[in-house]
């Protein structure tokens, strides 16, 4: 299932929603001051149930998203407060059409239906006023999610390691991504996927937000990021050290942090050391994204780990295919 948080309408305020409704409504005539007041209701009704409609529509199901996009959501903005805010959409739909239906019979009996229009106008504000703060949460949640990524179903190589170690120059260098690169660490806060030709396929990279040798409880959001990319989007993943310490972060610690991820994640994990050009140090392989030394050695190992996976995942295939028809 994709899911395309960039699809997500922008959402307006109360007194936006307000606006536009009763604009909407003053455009409207009839034959006589009781017909008018009844079609301006009717208009009404029409605007804000056709919008809450759309806004509550254009999410998904939260809770059957693919393990990825859901826990990225959660780390995001919280599912549960995106239920909430939704549900309260839904309340001020559901209230307001009631108000509406209740003036409509106010009008067909009254004698003053300027009065009972005024009336249920105030009375339509207050219920979308009170939703204001559910309104605007929607609204930042959607520039959030911008966040997350988009990913396809194609061989993906995840990049991992302390923050200013050189992910982003390795995944623009090697990709069709341009990620911000800087001299500072966790200029990476968001998550960028690039794409690159290997071996006749097309592969996927993603440059994961700098993670920090510590427990998962206690590391921030974006790092959290980082974890679900490894956890549910790698093939294999390529860790990058940098050896000379200028990001900022020991090289012991470094290791530690690789040795925790091959612990904790059953993948294939390459080691690369960046910045070849500061260093001399050559028991993994080593790259420069500035002078490209070492570049296309990296590539060629990652393409071998990949080709080893992408195999040993169509043999499990074609074995559960064998052992279904046998049974």
């Amino acid at each position: 299932m994709e899911f395309n948080p960039r699809k997500l309408p922008t959402v307006l305020y109360a007194d936006e929603l307000i606006d536009k409704a009763f604009r909407r409504a003053s455009k409207v005539s009839g034959r006589n001051q009781k017909e008018k007041a009844i079609n301006k209701l009717s208009t009404i009704s029409n605007v804000l149930s056709n919008y809450f409609q759309r806004i509550i529509s254009s999410h998904p199901s939260y809770d059957n998203l693919p393990d990825f996009y859901r826990e990225m959501v959660d780390v995001v903005v919280g599912i549960r407060r995106l239920k909430k805010s939704l549900a309260a959409l839904k309340w001020a739909d559901e209230m307001t059409q009631k108000l509406i239906s209740r003036y409509m019979r106010k009008l067909k009996g009254t004698r003053n239906p300027d009065q009972v229009l005024k009336e249920a106008y105030g009375r339509i504000a207050s219920v979308i006023e009170q939703i204001d703060d559910e309104l605007r949460f929607l609204n930042k949640a959607k520039q959030k999610m911008r966040e997350i990524p988009t990913l396809r179903d194609m061989p993906t190589v995840v990049v991992a390691g302390y923050p200013n170690v050189g992910k982003s120059s390795f995944v623009a260098t090697v990709s069709s991504v341009k990620p911000e690169v800087a001299s500072y660490p966790f200029t990476t806060k968001a998550i960028y996927v690039g794409y690159a030709e290997m071996g006749g396929r097309k592969v996927q990279f993603i440059d994961t937000p700098g993670l920090l040798d510590r427990p998962l409880s206690k590391r921030n959001a974006i790092e959290r990021r980082a974890i679900l990319c490894l956890r549910y989007a790698a093939n294999c993943i390529l860790f990058i050290a940098d050896p000379t310490e200028t990001c900022g972060y020991p090289f012991k610690k470094q290791k530690r942090l690789l040795g925790e991820i091959k612990r904790t994640f059953d993948i294939p994990v390459i080691v690369a050391y960046s910045k070849a050009d500061l260093h001399n140090l050559r028991d993994n392989p080593a790259f420069s994204a500035v002078t490209g030394e070492g570049i296309d050695e990296v590539l060629s190992l990652i393409e071998k780990v990949l080709e080893d996976v992408l195999d040993k995942e169509a043999q499990e295939v074609a074995n559960d295919s064998t052992a279904v028809q046998e049974g």
